[in-house]
């Protein structure tokens, strides 16, 4: 109970749902480079706004609230169609420029957002053990 307390205050749990988030992304941008020329298949993607939006939301609950109440393992945009690329004659929308740069930008993301979260961690087991830096 105090170790889950002492996590939640730091910026561990944002950090834990933005990895799952650009997984969750990756899987999708990659099934979407992979089907762009299957017919019919409709791209889908997760909202980076709507994620932020989310995040920045809890965060100013937990903010308000008593520690180790607000909880953040439920920040998830909803999959979405997204906008943009180019019509083709078959109605599909599809740009294999635009779908690269989301999947390396996302990837970016994630690797940064790993690290930081394993500085985190590794903080906190240094001051557990009372190492010093």
């Amino acid at each position: 109970m105090f170790l889950e307390r002492l996590f939640n205050q730091t910026n561990s749990p944002e950090l834990e749902q933005m990895v799952k988030f650009t997984e969750a992304r990756h899987k999708l941008l990659a099934d979407n480079i992979v089907n762009i020329d299957t017919p019919g298949y409709q791209p889908k993607d997760l909202s980076l706004d709507a994620f932020q939006q989310m995040l920045g939301n809890r965060i100013q609950q937990r903010q308000s609230a008593a520690p180790g109440t607000v909880e953040f393992n439920s920040v998830m945009p909803d999959v979405s169609d997204p906008n943009g690329g180019v019509l083709f004659h078959d109605g599909q929308k599809r740009s294999l420029e635009q779908l690269m740069s989301d999947f390396s930008k996302n990837a970016l993301m994630h690797n940064t957002v790993s690290e930081m979260l394993r500085d985190q961690y590794n903080v906190l087991n240094m001051a557990i053990m009372e190492r010093p830096m």
